[in-house]
C-alpha cells in the first residue's frame, strides 16, 4: 500500500493549481511525488507513529500498544489523523519539488551543512522536532 500524507486535492490547493487542469500533467505528477515525498519524510522521521496525531485517553494520556509505541488517532472514515507539522512538510517538500523539478534549486541543504537531509531546509526544520534522536 502505498502512503499518501496529503491529498491531490490538498496538493493541488496549495501549488495554486487551475482547477481546469485536474486530471492533466500536474496531477500526473503529483500520483508519482506526492506517496515519493510521503516516504521520504516517513523514513526521515524514523517512525511510522510519528506521522500521525496521537490518540488520548479519556485522562488526556497517550494510548500506547503491546510495542509500547503511541495509538495513531483515526477520522470518521477511519483513517489516521496526520500530524499537522507533517502535512505542512509534505505540502513544502512538494512546493519545493514541483518548482525545481530537476532538482536545480537553493533549497537543499548542502553535504557541509549537516549529513542524511534529504529534504528541503523547510520541511527539515519543520519536522525536526518530531524526528527521533540518533545520537546515543
Amino acid at each position: 500500500m502505498t502512503l499518501s500524507l496529503v491529498t491531490i486535492e490538498q496538493a493541488r490547493v496549495h501549488l495554486r493549481l487551475d482547477a481546469d487542469s485536474a486530471g492533466g500533467p500536474d496531477d500526473a505528477w503529483l500520483d508519482i511525488f506526492i506517496p515519493a515525498i510521503s516516504g521520504a519524510i516517513a523514513l526521515w522521521l524514523k517512525d511510522s507513529w510519528r506521522l500521525y496525531v496521537p490518540e488520548l485517553d479519556s485522562a488526556g494520556e497517550v494510548v500506547t500498544d503491546s510495542s509500547d509505541e503511541p495509538v495513531p488517532e483515526q477520522d470518521s472514515n477511519g483513517d489516521f489523523t496526520v500530524h499537522p507539522t507533517v502535512r505542512a512538510a509534505v505540502l513544502i517538500e512538494l512546493a519545493s519539488q514541483f518548482r525545481f523539478r530537476e532538482g536545480e534549486g537553493d533549497n537543499r541543504v548542502d553535504q557541509a551543512e549537516g549529513y542524511g537531509y534529504v529534504l528541503s531546509r523547510t520541511a527539515t526544520a519543520l519536522l525536526a522536532g518530531l524526528r527521533r534522536s540518533t545520537v546515543a
